[in-house]
């Protein structure tokens, strides 16, 4: 005589199986480790670190490569001594390394620490430490000040050490760009920038775009956006004869900015080319709170 098992009995044993099958992949999980899928994750198992460059942990079949970036990319044309790839970094952070003559356009290159999103953080110039107009490595040394948000998803962020690029086409930029860890801000030493609530926003133009000037004005004819590098003075600074940059921003597609800066009187400028674009400086005085408005021009000279 055949069995018949009742319907209830069978969504039990299947119930049961269930809760068994998740119990035992909990317990695998908390006590034998789970899914390995990162170098991070890799290592805090326990497993062996085989110390090449980049370092490779092997976990069972796997094995997964510590990121550095572009490092290895770059190296024929910039060198980063301090911070190295990795390295957990506060505020004040000082960078050092050396790069090709060709990648500082008077002396200098931008440099921006971002957060795991992306977000700007802090900016800087490099500076050249001796004579830059070289195809030679010249040592290069920079600072940045920033705040970094303690409720933050992730602590990891990015510094980018960016090739000055005057002419602001496209096909010359070049980046270095490294992993790195951002300590929590601790509430003493420097200031950073993320924690003013003043600075300033603008936008970068380009005009003449047209040979005559047209009456009624033509559309067509318009000045037009301007992505470029852009260095911020503060305004006393400018009578000392090696005058640094404060901070520096980027103009983004449609040629506008923003940068968060202390209370003060500052001059912008604007990165042309070696002869056009020329860009007029522009006074701006920061308020303690909210954001100064300002238009950067830059001449193409035509006429």
């Amino acid at each position: 005589m055949k069995k018949i098992i009742p319907k209830n009995a069978v969504l039990l044993t299947m119930v049961v199986v269930f809760i068994a099958s998740a119990g035992m992949w909990w317990f695998l999980g908390t006590r034998l480790g789970v899914p390995v899928t990162t170098f991070e994750e890799c290592v805090a198992a326990g497993n062996p670190v085989m110390e090449s460059y980049p370092r490779q942990c092997r976990a069972g079949e796997e094995t997964f490569i510590e990121s550095i970036g572009n490092e290895l990319e770059k190296t024929d044309l910039i060198r980063i001594d301090t911070p190295r790839p990795n390295q957990t970094i506060s505020s004040p952070l000082t960078i050092t390394g050396e790069a090709r003559g060709n990648w500082f356009f008077e002396a200098s290159f931008p440099v921006v620490l971002t957060d795991w999103d992306g977000k700007i953080i802090a900016q800087g110039i490099a500076q050249a430490k001796g004579e830059w107009m070289t195809t030679d490595f010249v040592p290069f040394e920079a600072t940045l000040t920033f705040a970094v948000d303690t409720n933050a998803y992730s602590d990891k962020g990015s510094l980018i050490l960016r090739k000055d690029n005057p002419s602001g086409l496209p096909q010359y930029d070049d980046a270095l760009e490294i992993p790195v860890v951002l300590a929590p801000s601790t509430g003493t030493g420097g200031v950073g920038f993320a924690e003013y609530l003043s600075g300033i926003r603008g936008t970068v133009v380009l005009g003449p775009t047209c040979p005559v000037m047209r009456n009624p004005p033509d559309p067509q004819c318009a000045d037009k956006p301007y992505q470029t590098s852009i260095s911020i003075f503060r305004a006393g600074d400018l009578t000392s004869a090696t005058v640094q940059a404060f901070a520096s921003a980027e103009s983004a597609a449609d040629g506008t900015f923003q940068v968060s800066l202390p209370p003060g009187d500052y001059v912008l400028g604007a990165v042309g080319g070696k002869v056009m674009p020329r860009c007029a400086q522009v006074p701006a005085t920061v308020p303690a709170t909210g954001y100064t408005e300002v238009t950067i021009s830059c001449d193409t000279g035509i006429r």
